[in-house]
């Protein structure tokens, strides 16, 4: 089903962009995100990042600047230090606000789906160009070069939360299964080659994945009494994938001897 961008997200992008433009102590701008990866939709973000100098930056109020533009239902800086913003119609705002002498930065950022000409809002003296232009020519990710890590990664929690659910904290193991799951998801893209959206794995999946994958997903979740069983349906389809990625090394035998006798005996006591 297709939802279109709206006029109020459009005119909301213009609006901020007109802002930002007008604002003499914002030197550098950028957009980023599906809006300039010509993925956006009804349910899209906007995104930015604006550089300003050290001496201007603690004057700087991204709510405050803002409210200015448009109305603020609710703002709130989240879980990883970025201002976010909710305005009429459940548009969420992210805008960064970060010194110019934090430009270069930007070419660490990873290359995945970067377009520098539909990113670039304002460019006093044309660094932030020079900077993008650096982070659109390195090399995306290399996923398969990540396949032996993310299994890895992913046995970690599998046992974490095999061990917390064992002690009886089924909570605690229902929120290290999203873990789990995240990291299945990942291998399952590596299996069927689709890894276009490899930073952020469930982006489009229900578009990219095939029906299989998604039936094999739905069956790790849940309720808190069957959490037995999900643990079991991730260990078997680590398996499962670990054998489909070419040169990933699965579990040693011991490993995959306790996981399976302790995960059996759980399932038989439930």
């Amino acid at each position: 089903m297709s939802h279109p961008v709206t006029p109020a997200q459009r005119d909301l992008n213009r609006a901020i962009r007109a802002a930002i433009l007008r604002d003499g102590r914002i030197g550098y701008a950028l957009a980023y995100g599906s809006f300039t990866q010509g993925t956006a939709d009804a349910f899209s973000d906007l995104e930015y990042y604006v550089f300003l100098s050290p001496a201007d930056l603690p004057g700087f109020g991204v709510r405050a600047w803002l409210e200015a533009v448009a109305p603020v239902r609710q703002f709130v800086v989240n879980d990883f230090g970025t201002p976010n913003a909710v305005m009429d119609g459940l548009i969420r705002v992210e805008l960064h606000a970060e010194p110019d002498t934090a430009l270069p930065g930007v070419e660490a950022w990873p290359n995945e789906n970067m377009n520098p000409a539909a990113m670039l809002v304002k460019d006093r003296g044309g660094r932030l160009a020079a900077h993008l232009a650096a982070l659109a020519a390195k090399e995306g990710p290399h996923p398969e070069a990540e396949a032996q890590l993310l299994h890895d990664r992913l046995l970690n929690w599998l046992v974490f939360g095999v061990n917390v659910l064992e002690r009886g904290e089924r909570v605690r193991a229902l929120e290290v299964l999203g873990w789990v799951r995240g990291g299945l998801l990942r291998l399952a893209r590596l299996a069927e080659g689709n890894t276009g959206h490899w930073l952020t794995a469930s982006r489009r999946a229900e578009w990219e994945l095939s029906a299989a994958t998604l039936d094999r997903y739905a069956r790790l979740t849940g309720r808190l009494d069957e959490l037995e069983t999900l643990y079991a349906e991730a260990w078997s389809w680590t398996q499962e994938l670990t054998a489909r990625v070419p040169g990933l090394r699965g579990a040693g035998p011991e490993l995959a001897r306790d996981l399976t006798r302790r995960l059996g005996a759980a399932r038989q006591r439930r």
